[in-house]
């Protein structure tokens, strides 16, 4: 806009100055119809002059005569040259008459046309005050929102962290049931190794014996199973993983601190033991 408004100024300015020029055209051009007028004054005044020299010599009338009528033509020429030109100025007068008018017109229109850019200019001032505060109040609006997120997020993490030490406790009272369980089995071991020395220094029937020793194989089997534990399937394995400060862990044998493992292992047991009395 900006641009546009220089352009309409330096148009304005050229009107201003052919119009100043066709001005001084005209000045010179009545400069010249004075000077014109001037020697038309002088040839009259020669013509006087030429009359006087006329009357005071009478022998050369002939040729004055005819001079007279060469002058007398020439004059009105010349009358008819100077009514042509009072036209032509007449013409020029109205010319410079409109010229004026047309200029006064184009500069009232300049002056709208500057007043309708003043208007734009601050419409225009306006509008972009006006995005400014939206601008600003939509980045108010996105730092709370982020501000929001991230407190969000920080109390999610606090309670993965809370998770993970109710994990890690869980975890550890699972190794402490685990090594309670291992010390009766190491129990049970020693009552078997200790019937086993009672079977041994008893004396009785074949059949007897017989059932004792499967009995004892049959406990000797159970320990070891129970020391051993379950397997676990590859596909079981994941289900049971567990964190710890080196990373995520799993089990490759059934924990009893899993749930269903004591019913897991207690199915196990009866399928053994089906076939003993």
């Amino acid at each position: 806009m900006a641009g546009e408004m220089e352009k309409e100024k330096a148009s304005h300015g050229d009107e201003m100055r052919r119009v100043e020029s066709h001005n001084l055209a005209l000045k010179e051009q009545v400069r010249a119809l004075t000077q014109m007028r001037e020697d038309e004054q002088r040839q009259c005044l020669k013509m006087q002059e030429m009359n006087v020299e006329l009357q005071q010599r009478q022998t050369e009338q002939e040729k004055l005569l005819a001079q007279r009528d060469d002058v007398s033509s020439q004059l009105q020429e010349v009358n008819h040259a100077n009514s042509r030109l009072l036209e032509q100025l007449t013409e020029l007068g109205q010319e410079k008459d409109k010229l004026q008018q047309e200029l006064e017109e184009t500069r009232k229109a300049a002056d709208k046309r500057k007043a309708m850019l003043d208007e734009l200019a601050i419409g225009v001032a306006q509008e972009k005050s006006r995005h400014e505060e939206e601008l600003s109040g939509a980045w108010l609006q996105h730092e709370k929102e982020v501000l929001g997120v991230r407190a969000r997020y920080e109390k999610e993490l606090c309670g993965l962290h809370k998770d993970k030490n109710r994990t890690e406790e869980e975890i550890r009272s699972q190794l402490r049931d685990e090594k309670a369980r291992t010390r009766e089995v190491e129990s049970i071991q020693q009552t078997v190794e200790k019937l086993q020395a009672q079977i041994q220094s008893m004396e009785g029937t074949k059949d007897g014996s017989s059932r004792l020793k499967e009995a004892d194989e049959t406990a000797e089997k159970s320990a070891l199973e129970h020391q051993e534990q379950v397997p676990l399937s590859p596909e079981a394995r994941p289900k049971s993983v567990f964190c710890t400060s080196r990373g995520l862990w799993q089990f490759r044998i059934l924990s009893f601190g899993l749930c269903n493992a004591t019913t897991t292992f207690k199915s196990l047991m009866d399928r053994v033991l089906a076939g003993i009395p």
